[in-house]
């Protein structure tokens, strides 16, 4: 009895252990075998993901014309010219481009100042940053995401291998890896902030969020809505004192770059000038139906709701798909044309009811600052005249990750309505999902590489013949073209790299005839990475030069001032057919 009596109290003193959570289900292995495969599968990813980056990796540049701008931008800062067009006949003109991206390729521009031969090391740079953005990617979803390692390091994988990122890292110089890359680790610091909580060391994971938070937004302006989120996720976890420090930051360096763009805003006539979208302001690319196109027409609030409405429909049908099963959605290179059949539409309106069902159970779970940021930032693409692929390419990761979360939450409402007794997540559906996704990344990389290496020569990359054929004609412009003349060209800082001449961007001429006039400009320049129409309006004016091959790559030389006729009058001069050569 007084066995019993002991064993009772000695029950009634131990502190109650609250029974633990079940852990996701995984396969178990021996500790050995288990180091082994960690060893052999980082190594495997390693030299995968690197001989991906390797293989693609091209001479081209500036075909999208914004990573031309990232460039020339680059090269100012780099030899002393501040951040403006040093392509602009007139000096001193600043662009609307945010600093941070230009400001990054200036230090590595520094160490080897001349283009093109130093374009390997400014891909380098964007390279880099996916390389960052995989192992970020790992121990963010193992670490603040709870989720198993082997599922965490295949997303890791996917996003290291994102084909269209990989192909931004790989033929262009565009700023969309390298914002991934800070966004995320942006992220990764906050949470650590909320996680310390009202500690001794909050302060400095503020003060660190803040900063990268900063840096994303002077790397892209799109990063506004992580500006937000990131101050509602402090308020909303009641850290009033690391919401002051991360305010402060962010505003002490996002402020300065503000205030001297106000200051040193383009003017009318510098504007008149240069044209296009460098000098054009947010606020105008807004209500453009294209942004950057003042071409493209504009629109009203009224057709806000419709432009939303055609984005959303465009993300459903073809954009979530495009980020799990790239190759059933988009050709290995940009600018082909491909008919996504009906049967791939339903399957992208399939995984988009899937992501957002893995998003809401996340909400329902825990909300973090990405169930906050990813909101945002969709209201902020959603709202744009642009194609929402590109714009979402920094959300990839998280989309990737939803899904899987959709998988997961429809696994446990399968044994809810089975009437399990307690529902466990097996993770080998979320492993199987991971991995789907990484295979197609893979086999979208392998027919391009396979398409670049091809032994017949009009068979290879377009993108990469395409640049070739544009540097042929720059290259025949630096021997021919008197180095004194001003050149129109749709692609002004590409020009200006490869020839040295001064440019502005051709756009409107009707409008800017006069301003080119004035400036003495001579020559168009017809440049670009798909086939051009013919415009008749060139017919009234001697075509010098015409490169040989379908992209109807062309030199226009408008004639001496004052014999040329204005280009509003040619198209009626009826001296050519639409569509001939003169």
């Amino acid at each position: 009895m007084t066995k019993k009596t002991g064993a009772h109290k000695l029950k009634q003193d131990l502190p109650l252990v609250k029974e633990a959570e079940p852990k996701e289900l995984i396969p178990e292995s021996k500790p050995g075998l288990k180091s082994w495969l960690k060893v052999v599968c980082g190594a495997g990813a390693v030299i995968l993901v690197l001989s991906i980056y390797l293989l693609r990796l091209d001479d081209a540049v500036g075909m999208i014309v914004d990573d031309a701008w990232y460039v020339l931008l680059a090269k100012a800062l780099a030899t002393g010219q501040g951040y403006s067009l040093i392509n602009s006949p007139s000096p001193g003109i600043m662009p609307f481009y945010p600093p941070g991206f230009p400001f990054l390729l200036s230090l590595v521009y520094r160490l080897w100042p001349h283009f093109p031969q130093n374009l390997w090391l400014l891909k380098a740079v964007s390279i880099a940053a996916m390389m960052g953005l995989g192992v970020l990617s790992y121990f963010y979803f193992k670490r603040d995401r709870e989720q198993p390692p082997a599922v965490a390091f295949g997303m890791a994988v996917a996003a290291a291998t994102i084909p269209s990122l990989v192909f931004l890292a790989t033929s262009s110089v565009m700023s969309e890896c390298v914002f991934s890359a800070i966004q995320l680790l942006s992220i990764v610091a906050m949470e650590r902030c909320v996680r310390e909580g009202k500690g001794k060391q909050a302060w400095r994971y503020a003060l660190l969020g803040g900063s990268l938070v900063a840096l994303s937004f002077l790397t892209r302006s799109m990063a506004i809505g992580l500006v937000v989120a990131a101050a509602a996720y402090l308020l909303k976890a009641r850290l009033w004192q690391s919401a002051a420090i991360y305010t402060a930051t962010v505003v002490l360096l996002v402020g300065p770059w503000m205030l001297y763009s106000r200051a040193h805003a383009v003017t009318p006539e510098q504007r008149l000038e240069q044209g296009g979208s460098i000098v054009q302001s947010y606020g105008t690319q807004f209500w453009q139906q294209a942004a950057g196109y003042a071409s493209s027409g504009t629109i009203s609030a009224d057709e806000l709701p419709e432009r939303v409405w055609q984005n959303v429909s465009e993300i459903v049908k073809y954009d979530v798909g495009s980020s799990v099963f790239y190759s059933l959605f988009r050709t290995p290179e940009p600018g082909e044309k491909m008919r996504v059949g009906e049967a791939s539409r339903m399957l992208s309106l399939g995984l988009s009811v899937l992501l957002l069902i893995g998003f809401i159970s996340m909400v329902h779970e825990r909300i973090t600052l990405a169930e906050i940021a990813l909101p945002l930032s969709l209201a902020t693409t959603l709202t744009w005249g642009w194609e929402q692929f590109r714009l979402l390419l920094p959300l990839l990761p998280f989309f990737i990750f939803y899904l899987l979360m959709g998988v997961r939450a429809v696994q446990r409402a399968h044994q809810r309505l089975h009437h399990t007794e307690r529902v466990q997540t097996n993770s080998l559906p979320l492993l199987i999902a991971v991995c789907l996704v990484v295979v197609f990344n893979v086999q979208a990389h392998v027919k391009y590489i396979q398409r670049k290496y091809n032994p017949v020569a009009t068979e290879r990359v377009k993108w990469v013949r395409s640049f070739e054929e544009n540097q042929e004609m720059f290259n025949w412009m630096r021997e021919r073209l008197p180095k004194e003349e001003v050149i129109t060209a749709q692609n002004p800082a590409l020009v200006h790299l490869y020839t040295g001449h001064k440019t502005v961007t051709f756009d409107e001429p009707a409008g800017h005839w006069e301003k080119w006039k004035q400036l003495g400009i001579r020559y168009l320049v017809r440049s670009s990475p798909y086939p051009l129409p013919h415009d008749p309006t060139e017919n009234k004016y001697k075509l010098v030069y015409r490169q040989p091959g379908a992209l109807n790559l062309r030199i226009v030389d408008f004639g001496p001032q004052s014999s040329r006729v204005p280009w509003e009058s040619a198209a009626s001069a009826g001296l050519a057919k639409p569509g001939s050569l003169p």
